[in-house]
C-alpha cells in the first residue's frame, strides 16, 4: 500500500523551465507541498518525540487509543472532549495504568477554506500532522465527514479495510465500501452533545454534524503494521474496540 503518496509527488520528472506557474489553488497547494513537505514532516516527527518526552516528564496519562477525526470545520473543544468520554466507555486499559483514555485528534481539511496565506499554511500543517500519524500508525480508527475525506481521498487508496473486514486492494478507490455511517454504531447513535454559549455550533446543529460522520478502519495486511509486533497488537485491540462501538457492548470489568 503506497502511503508514500502523502510524502512524494506522483509522476515522472520531465524537462521544464525554471518558472513555476501555480495558476489555481490546487496548483499552489501542490507546489508548496512539494518544496516544503520534507521540512514539515521532519518538524512534526521532532515535535512528536518532544511531546512524548514531555508526556513522560510531566506524568500526563498516555492514551490507550488514539482516534483520528477528519472534518471540514473546527470541532468545538467541548464536543471533542464529550466524544472522548463516550468512546472511553467502550475501550479498555491496554497500557495497564489503571485508567482508560481515548484521545481524539482533530484534522481540519476543507476545499472551501479562505485563500489566505495563513489558511493555506494551516492546511499544509494539518496534512503534515496527518502524514506523521500515518507513518507512526498512531490511529487505527478514523472518523470523517464527506468534505474532509474528499480533500485527502486521493492519498487513501487501499488505506482502509472494507467495512466487512476484507482487504481493500492497494489501488482500490471504492471508498464508500470502506466506511460505515455514524448511526450504525450502537455505542454512539443516541449521543446528544452538550454545548456552551461560546461554541460555534448549538447542540442541535452539532448533533447533526455528528450524524453526518462516517467511520473507517485502517488496513494492516501488506502494510508496516503487520511487520511490527507492537503495532499489530495495537491493531488487534483497536479492532475489538471498534467492534464494541458497533455493537454497543461495553468491556467486561477488568478486561
Amino acid at each position: 500500500m503506497a502511503r508514500e503518496t502523502l510524502l512524494h509527488n506522483a509522476g515522472e520528472d520531465t524537462i521544464h523551465d525554471n518558472i513555476i506557474r501555480a495558476e489555481t489553488p490546487a496548483d499552489k497547494r501542490k507546489n508548496w507541498w512539494y518544496y516544503h513537505k520534507g521540512h514539515l514532516i521532519a518538524a512534526l516527527l521532532l515535535c512528536a518525540v518532544v511531546v512524548s518526552l514531555l508526556h513522560s516528564i510531566l506524568g500526563k496519562t498516555k492514551p490507550d487509543y488514539t482516534v483520528a477525526l477528519m472534518t471540514s470545520y473546527t470541532m468545538p473543544e467541548n464536543g471533542r472532549q464529550e466524544l472522548e468520554r463516550v468512546l472511553e466507555q467502550y475501550a479498555d486499559d491496554r497500557n495497564g495504568d489503571g485508567q482508560v483514555v481515548v484521545d481524539v485528534i482533530c484534522y481540519v481539511f476543507s476545499t472551501t477554506m479562505p485563500s489566505t496565506s495563513d489558511a493555506f499554511q494551516q492546511q499544509q500543517a494539518a496534512i503534515a500532522r496527518f502524514a506523521a500519524d500515518i507513518i507512526s500508525n498512531e490511529s487505527m480508527i478514523y472518523i470523517h465527514n464527506a468534505e474532509a475525506f474528499e480533500y485527502v481521498k486521493a492519498d487513501l487508496s487501499g488505506f482502509f479495510q472494507y467495512a466487512d473486514g476484507s482487504v481493500m486492494p492497494s489501488d482500490a478507490v471504492d471508498y464508500e465500501n470502506a466506511m460505515l455511517p455514524w448511526d450504525e454504531f450502537q455505542a454512539i447513535s443516541g449521543f446528544v452533545p452538550v454545548t456552551s454559549e461560546t461554541d460555534a455550533f448549538g447542540s442541535e446543529a452539532l448533533q447533526q454534524l455528528y450524524h453526518e460522520l462516517r467511520f473507517s478502519f485502517r488496513q494492516a495486511e501488506g502494510t508496516s503494521i503487520e511487520k511490527n509486533e507492537k503495532d499489530m497488537a495495537y491493531y488487534q485491540d483497536s479492532l475489538v474496540f471498534y467492534q464494541r462501538l458497533l455493537t454497543g457492548e461495553k468491556p467486561v470489568s477488568g478486561e
